[in-house]
């Protein structure tokens, strides 16, 4: 088992694991078990949505078995990204790079906490509004994955967007 582990981090360290992780890569590792639940219930929800499982009482079990399986895959994950993390910091294996300046000034996180929810909100209620002209009518959970999806999307594009300038 020792060699095996030797192997992984010798791969690991070759592929550029002994990098410092972002900051996102850190905190899901300390955190396993909010990991966890927050991304069983978002798989679980993807799946009843995916089987249409909201109105048959069987196929809501398999997409609440789907949802607690995925959450303890990503607790496992996250559990061996803090192992993995953690020998990295006791071996002294990041190698340090110099801080970059900040090239504007972040929002404090509670505010940019209530502009995602506030985004969201507003993109659920015009995606259901659009969605009352098909027939049948769009639903508000219709409306508030999409709108969740379109968030996601334009900060992804976002953040590909700044990274591509540095």
């Amino acid at each position: 088992m020792e060699r095996l582990r030797r192997a992984f981090l010798e791969f690991d360290r070759r592929f550029g694991g002994a990098e410092p992780p972002p900051r996102v890569q850190v905190f899901l590792a300390r955190h396993p078990v909010a990991t966890g639940v927050v991304g069983g219930v978002v798989s679980g929800l993807l799946c009843a949505w995916a089987l249409s499982a909201f109105d048959d009482l069987g196929l809501m079990l398999q997409a609440v078995l789907w949802g607690l399986g995925a959450g303890l895959f990503f607790w496992l994950l996250c559990r061996f990204e803090r192992r993995r993390q953690a020998h990295y910091e006791r071996t002294g294996g990041w190698r340090s790079a110099p801080l970059s300046p900040v090239a504007h000034e972040a929002l404090p996180l509670w505010l940019e906490g209530v502009l995602w929810i506030s985004s969201w909100s507003i993109c659920t209620a015009l995606l259901w509004l659009a969605g009352q002209l098909r027939d049948p009518p769009r639903s508000w959970l219709w409306s508030a994955v999409y709108a969740g999806i379109l968030i996601i999307a334009g900060w992804a594009a976002r953040l590909v967007r700044e990274r591509g300038r540095r």
